[in-house]
């Protein structure tokens, strides 16, 4: 039978505080440090899931895949307590997901030439689809707005800062 780890040993509070330096910031493979170290153990994992206030830090950006569903699901592990948002918003990866959904390339279609290599749609569709995207995350956050202590958007197109704003609620 395996002996447990020494870390195991270590008492909630001393494991809560070590956690809590891991931080809320995407680490490697964009996962914030909490959320790797609750996978490393289910001991670990029930005392950061059963923590609240673990999760009072949402840090998000539109470049992870599942930004909305992370949002709702940071926001719920947090549960009533107040919590510290900030937003980056790269308008450059929305715009070119738009592209790409709204307007293919198709090389293989024997009309296919320079100038006539995408399947045109409305422009308006387009910004359409780009609104339903900041929509999307913004209706998760909504829902929790009597608990945001501050709130922070970075805008930003290809890395750069484009518009920001804070705010102390």
């Amino acid at each position: 039978m395996s002996q447990p780890h020494n870390i195991n040993r270590l008492p909630a509070e001393m494991l809560l505080s070590i956690f809590r330096l891991t931080g809320t910031h995407g680490g490697p493979h964009g996962l914030p440090g909490i959320v790797i170290a609750s996978h490393v153990c289910k001991c670990w994992r029930y005392l950061i899931l059963q923590t609240q206030s673990l999760w009072t830090v949402l840090s998000i950006s539109n470049r992870e895949k599942d930004y909305a569903d992370h949002a709702r699901v940071w926001l719920m592990r947090g549960g009533v307590l107040p919590v510290d948002i900030t937003i980056r918003w790269d308008s450059a990866l929305v715009e070119r997901k738009a592209e790409e959904a709204l307007f293919p390339i198709d090389d293989a279609a024997p009309w296919a030439d320079e100038t006539s290599q995408y399947v045109r749609r409305s422009y308006m569709e387009y910004e359409r689809f780009r609104e339903l995207k900041r929509q999307s995350l913004m209706c998760e956050l909504e829902r929790h707005k009597h608990r945001w202590r501050s709130f922070k958007w970075n805008a930003s197109s290809d890395g750069l800062i484009e518009e920001s704003a804070d705010a102390d609620v």
